[in-house]
């Protein structure tokens, strides 16, 4: 059940843009609020590590923002405070290794080689950056670009940049290791 909900919560998060897009056209805001508590709430009890707390933390607190305030710039800036927070976790992960992508690394490849552990945290230092000017553009189509931009942008492109910054990085890494497996 818990493994249920937790899969319910990772859709509900990853469709947000398009569902605050909808809810606020439609003049839903009380009910995208609501939804982004939930789903904060459903990850605070379905758990998910220490690592995971700043992005429940930041889902309850822009969900509540907005019903306070009767902003839907609240619910508009959980992308923002998602790539802050993710940065948060990297960032960590740097100072207490093993790094963000190394952990992903060894879920494929378990005897990561030294190399490979070097190339993993640059890389996650690289993540760090992007992270933060993926924030930076999140922010400017809350305060500047249309709600349509918005969702266009936090529900795809950055989803598709996430996604050509994981793949590059893995096949860029199985390259590197190809280069040092032919040196020795």
């Amino acid at each position: 059940m818990k493994t249920v909900l937790k899969g319910m919560c990772v859709v509900g998060l990853i469709l947000y843009p398009f569902i605050v897009g909808y809810g606020l056209s439609q003049g839903y805001m009380f009910g995208v609020a609501v939804f982004l508590m939930l789903m904060g709430g459903l990850r605070w009890v379905t758990g998910g590590g220490t690592l995971m707390w700043p992005l429940t933390f930041f889902a309850i607190l822009c969900g509540g923002l907005s019903l306070v305030f009767k902003d839907q710039a609240w619910l508009k800036l959980y992308p923002v405070m998602m790539s802050l927070g993710a940065c948060v976790i990297f960032t960590i992960t740097l100072f207490k290794p093993p790094s963000m992508i190394e952990r992903f690394a060894r879920l494929v490849e378990p005897a990561l080689p030294q190399d490979g552990v070097i190339w993993t945290k640059k890389v996650t230092q690289i993540w760090c950056i992007f992270f933060v000017v993926n924030a930076l553009i999140a922010l400017y189509t809350v305060y500047f670009a249309s709600t349509q931009v918005w969702v266009i942008y936090n529900g795809f492109i950055s989803y598709v940049l996430m996604g050509i910054l994981l793949l590059g990085e893995y096949l860029l890494r199985k390259r590197q290791q190809g280069l040092n497996q032919m040196r020795r």
